[in-house]
């Protein structure tokens, strides 16, 4: 008869038990606290972004204008001269001109300074006519060219207007002629010319139409005073001429109104 040796009693298994400890350590804690920071996280993200400022570039300050600066421009306008002279009394008559100016301003707050230099070609010109059957005579003053060196001064009554007195030295250009012709047998002519100098005075307003270019308009009273020009005489009588130099006192004076651009560097 075999024996069937009894059967071993196992061990129960050890069993789990819950503790307040088990709850706040241990891997599966640690993977819920991680869930719960990344739900935190994306739900958090959108409200962070709408409180974040966007930044914004400013937008650069339109520069200040200033009369600082050099500039180079033209002109063109008319004016009034008179000739005077000693023995044969006065002549005036008008004509045009134009030219090209150059100078330099410096501001300071309201006051402006500047130093100008000007050249301008002249038509002006005075004229004498007389004729009758047995006489004419017909004497003329031109004025050929003019160059000036000025300093301007001034206030900017509005920050892109900038209103200026002007005083300078002159130095002009003339030409004389005279004719007087009694027919049938005397003729006479006189011939001259000078280059004198003098005293400009003037005003203007010049505008800022931009950063760099400007329009303005300009009134010159051009003194030249009592200067001496060399003459030539001819006088022809009966077919014999006799030429004779001498001098005669002549005193030129004008009045110009201008219009001019410059290009402000």
């Amino acid at each position: 008869m075999r024996t069937v040796a009894p059967l071993q009693q196992q061990s129960p298994l050890p069993r789990c038990r819950i503790t307040p400890h088990n709850l706040t350590s241990g891997p599966h804690m640690k993977r819920f606290a991680l869930q719960i920071t990344a739900l935190a996280t994306l739900f958090a993200a959108p409200a962070m972004a709408a409180d974040m400022a966007v930044p914004v570039k400013a937008m650069p300050a339109a520069p200040v204008f200033t009369w600082t600066g050099c500039y180079l421009g033209a002109h063109a306008g008319a004016g009034w001269e008179t000739s005077s002279y000693t023995s044969e009394g006065v002549e005036s008559g008008v004509g045009a001109l134009g030219g090209v100016q150059a100078g330099c301003n410096y501001q300071w707050n309201m006051f402006v300074v500047g130093l100008e230099g000007e050249f301008w070609g002249s038509g002006l010109y005075d004229r004498q006519f007389d004729q009758d059957p047995t006489f004419l005579n017909d004497a003329k003053a031109r004025n050929l060219w003019d160059g000036a060196i000025s300093v301007r001064a001034g206030l900017t009554v509005y920050e892109r207007a900038f209103i200026y007195g002007k005083l300078g030295g002159v130095v002009g250009r003339f030409k004389y002629n005279s004719i007087e012709v009694e027919p049938p047998n005397f003729s006479f002519s006189e011939t001259g010319s000078a280059t004198i100098t003098g005293v400009l005075l003037g005003l203007g307003l010049e505008y800022a139409l931009t950063n760099n270019w400007t329009a303005k308009i300009e009134y010159n009273l051009i003194d030249y005073g009592n200067k001496i020009v060399n003459f030539t005489d001819v006088n022809c009588n009966f077919g014999v001429c006799v030429t004779t130099p001498f001098s005669g006192t002549v005193k030129e004076r004008k009045e110009l109104i201008k219009l001019g651009v410059n290009y402000k560097f």
